[in-house]
């Protein structure tokens, strides 16, 4: 079972984050949000861009770590930072392509994940500014979170890097 998600590891993402990684997915047609509730700006974003959403979360009953893998061309989320390493050798077993915003401090920093992303390489779509996560009050974080985001993404990105700057969010 997932671990108990760290009380911080309930941020969600504002609609111009989620914009960000559309015209990169293009290609895909049903998109497996798994870390979602039907609310979810992810949800949302995506299926008014056209495309199919199945749509899973803990509190729905739906434990990514080991929830039976539902027909989907590619997985798309924010995933609890807490259980990072857990969640990415679990979308390496799925191997399907994947874009995944996380902090990226410290993503190679421990051995465990510097190992499995030397296996599986992935790419980054780094974002500007940072992204002001939300809670369940819709309170922005910190004005200037202490942390950069990115899309670490499998599959799915030309370039190992590429760099996007947000629109303002609506």
């Amino acid at each position: 079972m997932q671990r108990q998600k760290a009380k911080s590891d309930e941020w969600y993402t504002p609609v111009a984050a989620v914009e960000a990684i559309v015209p990169y997915i293009k290609q895909f047609k049903t998109i497996w949000c798994p870390f979602d509730k039907p609310d979810s700006n992810y949800v949302k974003v995506l299926k008014k861009n056209g495309f199919t959403v199945i749509n899973t979360h803990i509190e729905m009953g739906g434990d990514f770590l080991a929830v039976e893998i539902p027909e989907c061309d590619a997985i798309v989320s924010n995933p609890p930072y807490s259980i990072k390493d857990n969640i990415l050798e679990r979308l390496f077993k799925i191997d399907k392509p994947f874009a995944m915003l996380m902090n990226v401090a410290g993503l190679y920093d421990s051995k465990r994940r510097f190992e499995l992303l030397e296996r599986h390489p992935v790419s980054h779509l780094y974002i500007y500014p940072r992204i002001k996560f939300f809670n369940d009050d819709k309170k922005s974080s910190v004005s200037s979170p202490t942390y950069q985001s990115a899309y670490v993404c499998y599959r799915i990105l030309e370039n190992r890097i590429e760099l996007k700057k947000l629109e303002a969010d609506k």
